[in-house]
């Protein structure tokens, strides 16, 4: 099963001292392709369900990736049953950051993020990192896959 999804809302400013992602951090994940081929899992727990297999930035600079859920293992199969019946209607992503300690005034600093896995999630932490499509939440001709097109991408089509 497919999905599409928003991963992370738009970047934070360069200036941007702290653990959500920034701009240019968007960007080179994308372009070094950091998320293909990383896992896809539920809540954040157990066994990979699937992987990305694309990732890329809209207009709004939001990171959006497609998901490739597969129903190999029974992890799988209700992975795809929850995003059927929206249960787990939302996304997240997981990465770690490394946190620097300034010499003398010890302050912190965030440095490196690294992208470890994309979760399926009933509720994220970043609002607007939602699912937007993926098979049987449209029937063929329902103009409602148009809208929520609309509303990922913000424009018309």
């Amino acid at each position: 099963m497919l999905i599409s999804g928003i991963a992370n809302p738009a970047g934070e400013t360069e200036g941007y001292n702290g653990l959500h992602l920034k701009d240019g951090e968007i960007d080179e994940i994308i372009s070094g392709r950091q998320m293909i081929g990383i896992p896809v899992k539920i809540e954040h727990k157990g066994v990979g369900v699937g992987t990305v297999v694309s990732a890329f930035k809209d207009e709004q600079g939001r990171l959006n990736c497609i998901l490739d859920i597969t129903d190999d293992e029974i992890e799988g199969a209700i992975a795809q049953q929850w995003v059927r019946d929206n249960t787990a209607s939302e996304l997240s992503l997981g990465y770690t950051v490394d946190i620097n300690q300034s010499e003398p005034q010890g302050r912190l600093s965030a440095g490196r993020k690294k992208v470890l896995e994309v979760s399926l999630v009933r509720k994220g932490a970043r609002k607007g990192c939602h699912i937007y499509s993926h098979p049987g939440k449209h029937p063929p001709g329902d103009p409602g896959l148009i809208k929520d097109w609309r509303e990922a991408f913000g424009h018309p089509f």
